[in-house]
């Protein structure tokens, strides 16, 4: 157990002091780009707002209740407790295990395995946080109150579930998460963003979101997974620079490794 708790210990200390010492980026280095992106976002949300939001919700009502049942469950998989559970307790898991007589490589891939999955718990838990920040910033009524207020009522710095609207969290969680497994697992990637984009649609779908507040949240968690990605990489931390972009550290290795010892194959 004490070879464990320092090996967590060890594991927490490197990766702070690799967090005090990223590379130098220029001030101005793709910041006009950004910002560009940035504000032809939120002009798409202002004109999905306007024109689409109170329609597509009132037609989403309509929808046969086989599709809406079938929504139903989709919207379950944007639920972030059991992705904070699951990666949480794979991280402390591959901490744990290394350092038990496994080898070198196998201590090294442990390492990066457990790298690799909390940078899917830290795009969550920031994004989350910046969701939940904007939820009580803007206090946006439910659909489930259009009827009683309309599309545009704002109950700002509120903390009632049926004010916090705007974005949506489970999308924020989905896209959060494809776009950091995109990263990781680019083969996966196109199915990955597939299922997020089903996540959104359900929100819409079962009447717990407007249209305007999934594209906010696909923004976030998108925005949020590459920033930290840039800045993980910045510091060497499961991935890094190279004069072609970011690649990801231990490519190759992870898998084939971790797939011997336990006597499964995988490439990751």
């Amino acid at each position: 157990m004490m070879a464990g708790l320092n090996s967590i210990k060890l594991a927490a200390h490197d990766f702070l002091q690799r967090w005090k010492t990223a590379e130098h980026r220029s001030a101005s280095q793709g910041r006009t780009l950004e910002a560009a992106i940035a504000l032809g976002i939120c002009a798409l949300i202002l004109v999905v707002a306007i024109s689409g939001d109170e329609n597509l919700v009132r037609a989403a009502r309509d929808l046969p209740a086989e599709i809406r049942r079938f929504f139903a469950i989709i919207t379950r998989l944007g639920e972030s407790s059991w992705i904070f559970a699951t990666t949480g307790t794979l991280v402390i898991g591959a901490l744990l295990l290394r350092h038990r007589g496994f080898g070198p490589r196998v201590d090294a891939a442990l390492g990066l395995f457990a790298g690799r999955v909390f940078y899917i718990f830290a795009a969550n838990a920031v994004s989350g946080i910046l969701s939940l920040m904007l939820k009580s910033l803007f206090g946006r009524a439910r659909p489930r109150l259009l009827d009683m207020v309309g599309p545009f009522h704002f109950d700002m710095f509120a903390y009632k579930s049926s004010v916090l609207s705007f974005p949506s969290g489970h999308t924020v969680t989905a896209f959060a998460t494809a776009v950091a497994l995109a990263f990781l697992l680019p083969r996966w990637g196109r199915l990955l963003l597939l299922l997020a984009v089903l996540i959104g649609v359900s929100r819409v779908v079962t009447g717990a979101h407007f249209p305007s507040d999934v594209i906010a949240g696909m923004a976030l968690g998108t925005a949020t997974s590459i920033f930290l990605r840039r800045a993980f990489a910045a510091r060497g931390i499961v991935f890094r620079k190279r004069a072609t972009g970011i690649e990801m550290r231990g490519a190759g290795l992870v898998g084939p490794t971790l797939g011997r010892a336990t006597g499964f194959w995988s490439r990751a």
